[in-house]
């Protein structure tokens, strides 16, 4: 009996620890919400459809059934105009019902109401990360996007290796990020708070890693990030932080960069780095411990990433002095 309650114990602990996913029924944007709307109501439709079928069903088994003495064989109906015509009238309406309540949303999906204060960045999709590129601002920055409250964000994506697809539930809907083909949509946030996301195309062996972290500032906060992501990198102040530049402008400079505006890159921008909170596809928490770990074994922490950089020890220490700087 111990051991029971000892794996239900178990088990309440283990699911304590779990977060609730994501989800488009609890919609943050008009886009979401129009769909969760057009959800519910085909679910409270079918519901309906379900509970009266069913509950005739076994109303007229209960009723009809066949009790002890019946011998004769029950009165047979071969035909009767008006339940035909009902059952028949009853599933066009509902099908008619629902192609209007499909086209509404997709037209109020399709674009946003107003077009006068876009913001637009390109979305690129790597194995396993997201890049954003603010062209028009003159930076890019990975795996977490900013947007400020309110406003409609014009996304181009492309990917430069496979199928991804772009999805943050509470915000917008799915759109594949396609190599060598450029696809747009429009993403919009009605409250200030952090929703995640979910690369929703398989990619490859860390596919569930390649994560979305959304932003949704307020103005003022929005303008204070843009501000900072525009400036150039921190340059080193001691020969420890020098000797760390060093390393990322020799062996890392093939794949990162200390420009905020270069994009294209094979690996994140790092020129403010540690403005992020979290890394690798937004999947570990950004801090001195997990970023040491990383840098001593990337492949332990996300099997078949592209970083595979052999470096000492004593690179990594001068790493350390200066990637928490970036900031």
């Amino acid at each position: 009996m111990s051991r029971k309650y000892g794996v239900l114990v178990g088990l309440a602990v283990l699911l304590s620890a779990c977060q609730p996913t994501p989800t488009f029924l609890n919609p943050a944007s008009s886009i979401a919400r129009h769909e969760s709307n057009l959800y519910m109501s085909v679910l409270i439709m079918a519901l309906v459809v379900f509970v009266l079928v069913e509950g005739a069903l076994v109303y007229i088994l209960v009723r009809d059934r066949k009790r002890e003495g019946d011998e004769e064989i029950p009165l047979q109906i071969y035909g009767n105009n008006v339940i035909e015509i009902t059952w028949t009238a009853i599933p066009v309406f509902l099908t008619i019902a629902l192609f209007i309540m499909t086209v509404q949303t997709a037209r109020a999906v399709a674009a946003p109401a107003s077009l006068t204060s876009d913001l637009n960045v390109q979305v690129v999709g790597h194995q396993w990360w997201w890049e954003f590129d603010y062209a028009d601002l003159g930076f890019a920055t990975a795996n977490e996007l900013h947007i400020p409250v309110g406003t409609p964000v014009q996304i181009s994506l492309e990917s430069v290796d496979v199928i991804h697809s772009f999805w943050v539930p509470q915000l917008a809907g799915k759109t594949d990020v396609i190599p060598g083909q450029n696809n747009t949509m429009w993403i919009t946030g009605d409250k200030p708070g952090v929703y995640l996301g979910q690369c929703a195309e398989f990619c490859g062996t860390e596919h569930a890693l390649m994560r979305i972290t959304v932003f949704v500032d307020t103005q003022e906060d929005f303008d204070a990030w843009v501000a900072n992501q525009q400036k150039p990198a921190y340059q080193p102040q001691t020969a420890e932080e020098q000797d760390g530049q060093k390393v990322i402008m020799g062996p890392c400079a093939a794949c990162h960069s200390l420009d905020p505006s270069v994009t294209k890159t094979t690996g994140p921008n790092l020129a403010h780095l540690f403005s992020r909170t979290t890394f690798a596809g937004s999947t570990f928490d950004l801090n001195e411990k997990n970023l040491h770990s990383w840098l001593v074994d990337t492949q332990a922490m996300k099997p078949g990433n592209d970083m595979d950089l052999t470096i000492t020890p004593k690179e990594i220490e001068a790493l350390m002095h200066y990637l928490p700087k970036l900031k």
